[in-house]
């Protein structure tokens, strides 16, 4: 009996630290940087001035708000922004991207955020980071509704 509770007691401790970041993103981008690609697809993203604005960017600078981060744009062609999230130079990707992206199997994607006509949006993160990814989904799950009304407000006539 003592046996099975030290094992039970292992396996709770063990598991008190996931989901996990290997590379450590959310612990760097809380207080720190968040470093967001992002390129033109309206109402979602736009770069006016060069300084982006839309509906995700304004979701992305509540979130930062939310962890106390400082947001760092990087505005290029949506292949080159998803190609330098693999390789952990970026935190996320935003670009009026749908669930249906070819980019499915190469990045992670966040659980639909909004779903309109059929097309399910979405953000990208780097695979494996699953605590940022957890966090990042839960402030837009809550913040589903301030999407809908934004882009109400932007696309009714």
């Amino acid at each position: 009996m003592l046996r099975v509770v030290l094992i039970a007691g292992m396996v709770l401790i063990a598991g008190c630290d996931m989901p996990r970041d290997p590379e450590g993103t959310f612990r760097r981008v809380q207080g720190g940087t968040l470093r967001v690609g992002v390129t033109e697809h309206e109402p979602w993203t736009r770069w006016e001035g060069g300084r982006p604005s839309g509906i995700e960017v304004e979701l992305l600078e509540s979130f930062a708000q939310h962890l106390g981060a400082q947001i760092d744009w990087t505005h290029d062609a949506e292949g080159r922004l998803l190609e330098t999230l693999q390789g952990g130079s970026l935190d996320v990707v935003i670009a009026g991207i749908k669930d249906s992206t070819p980019w499915s199997s190469e990045v992670a994607l966040t659980q639909p955020y909004l779903e309109l006509q059929g097309d399910r949006y979405v953000m990208a993160v780097q695979q494996g980071e699953n605590r940022w990814l957890l966090e990042l989904d839960r402030f837009l799950q809550s913040h589903r509704g301030q999407a809908l009304e934004r882009y109400r407000q932007e696309w009714t006539p």
